[in-house]
């Protein structure tokens, strides 16, 4: 939601009954999964 329909924090958790704490941890736990998918080179 974030990146793909360019949702700030507050709407994705307006959207999802969230905190915006929940929503900024969900997205960070997330984006670090990713990164341990894609590999070193990925690594900002």
């Amino acid at each position: 939601m974030r990146n793909v329909r360019n949702m700030s924090y507050e709407e994705i958790a307006e959207d999802l009954g969230l905190s915006i704490g929940t929503v900024k941890s969900r997205i960070n736990r997330a984006r670090e999964a990713l990164r341990e998918l894609m590999g070193e080179e990925f690594r900002g």
